[in-house]
């Protein structure tokens, strides 16, 4: 009987992996058990969905750091040199206009640009900071393998992705890691632990790991985003039917528009005037709401023709459960659009996968705001800049600008056909299908081959 430890902190793991084929893949294997370590809060929906007889669930009680963890837990955060660390730190200095601080967090992520000082933080991360508390969960089970699913989990609590592979490394069992999006290598902190192996989406995000975090290339294993397996050969709902349901007419077409939360615009007005500019454009629409995250209305009543789209929605990403049915509803909303309107989020990445025309939302509303507290600033971060420039994709600067981009793909849909399969092949490693067999597979010939 082969032991793996598979960490599920964060929610969006049952999205991006649990209810994918690498996770049907891995729990058929024989010989093999699988110990899901969850939120305590969230154990009884994870026995009833996931529980079986070779897959058991252990609850974690999270607690916070200890003042010298959370010294290191700051200072990986600060490390990371990226463009998008230093808009971070702009953002910050526009609001409390703390030059002191944005001097020395500057300095701090100069000084993670190079790989000896980051190496050093992570000898003295290792050998001064104490141990997570796996102790009693591996002297129970005995793993074989731990996977870490989000090696760069910031929130500051001792049972974490990098204190398991911590606790992994001091008894000399093999680990594997990966990030869990797009965006985690640019966005959060530095590596505090590397496993044996990380696993990552896509090319892109390979050279971040090199460059970024120090992780050698012999230790990176590419296999594609699971969860976009079902977009690509998965099949998608009848068109006259799906259309009926949402209430629109299936004889015309409609503009797929995902805006932002009020967290990203900190403007509760924003996406009135948003959605009263785009019924100007009298097309079908449908408004789709984020999972987490309120978004003010301001009491906007949708004309004819465009529906709102509301999921369940949660005050932290953290908590928010994205099932599988609810993936390909989505699926379902993009693929059978013409046109997708859309503000700094991985829609890029769903809509190029369907080969659909996208429009970057670059305005604040009715006034300008600066750059440090514009929509503008999010696709100066690497992750978005890398799509952007693939996929050749317009930033709408005005609401006339929108309009006019949005009649023009209607019109001619096909316009950058190819620089969309660019992106699409970028963020998926390969179109086929199987990225979440290779994962499966790549853990599984780690099992077996150990001894």
């Amino acid at each position: 009987m082969k032991t793996i430890f598979i960490s599920c902190f964060f929610n969006l793991v049952v999205r991006n992996l649990l209810e994918t084929d690498f996770f049907t893949l891995l729990k058929k294997q024989t010989g093999i058990r699988i110990i899901l370590l969850v939120p305590e809060k969230n154990k009884e929906f994870y026995q009833r969905e996931f529980g079986a007889e070779n897959i058991l669930i252990e609850p974690i009680a999270f607690r916070p750091l200890s003042k010298l963890n959370l010294f290191f837990h700051v200072w990986s955060w600060n490390l990371l040199n990226t463009r998008s660390k230093k808009i971070h730190k702009q953002v910050q200095l526009g609001k409390d206009k703390n030059y002191i601080r944005y001097i020395f967090n500057s300095f701090i992520a100069w000084t993670g640009g190079f790989s000896l000082i980051r190496k050093t933080f992570r000898f003295l991360d290792r050998y001064l900071v104490p141990g997570g508390g796996f102790k009693v969960l591996f002297d129970k089970y005995k793993p074989d393998l731990v996977f870490a699913t989000d090696l760069q989990d910031l929130r500051a609590q001792e049972f974490s992705d990098s204190y398991l592979v911590r606790e992994a490394k001091r008894r000399g069992i093999y680990s594997v890691g990966m990030g869990r999006s797009w965006d985690s290598m640019t966005t959060k902190g530095l590596l505090r632990t590397l496993p044996d192996i990380v696993v990552i989406q896509n090319n892109n995000i390979e050279s971040w790991a090199i460059n970024y975090h120090s992780v050698p290339k012999n230790r990176l294993r590419v296999v594609g985003v699971p969860h976009y397996d079902d977009y690509l050969v998965g099949q998608r709902s009848n068109r006259e039917e799906f259309m009926k349901k949402l209430g629109l007419d299936p004889a015309r077409k409609y503009i797929f528009v995902t805006p932002p939360s009020d967290i990203w615009t900190g403007d509760k007005f924003f996406n009135k005037f948003l959605f009263t500019e785009l019924a100007k454009l009298g097309e079908q629409v449908v408004v789709r709401f984020p999972l987490f995250g309120a978004l003010e209305t301001g009491g906007f009543k949708p004309p004819a023709g465009m529906i709102f789209d509301v999921p369940q929605n949660v005050a932290k990403l953290e908590e928010s459960m994205l099932r599988r049915s609810d993936d390909r509803h989505l699926a379902d909303l993009i693929y059978h659009s013409e046109v997708v309107l859309t503000s700094p989020s991985s829609i890029v990445l769903d809509s190029a996968i369907f080969d659909k025309p996208t429009v970057l939302i670059g305005f604040d509303g009715e006034k300008p705001k600066p750059f440090w507290d514009s929509l503008l600033r999010y696709y100066e971060y690497e992750h978005q800049q890398e799509v952007i420039g693939q996929g050749k994709l317009p930033i709408a600067k005005s609401p006339k600008e929108m309009r006019d981009l949005l009649k023009s793909y209607l019109e001619r849909p096909d316009t950058n056909r190819e620089d969309r399969k660019r992106v699409a092949e970028g963020a998926c490693f390969k179109l086929d299908g199987r990225s979440g067999e290779r994962l499966s597979s790549l853990l599984w010939n780690i099992l077996t081959l150990k001894k």
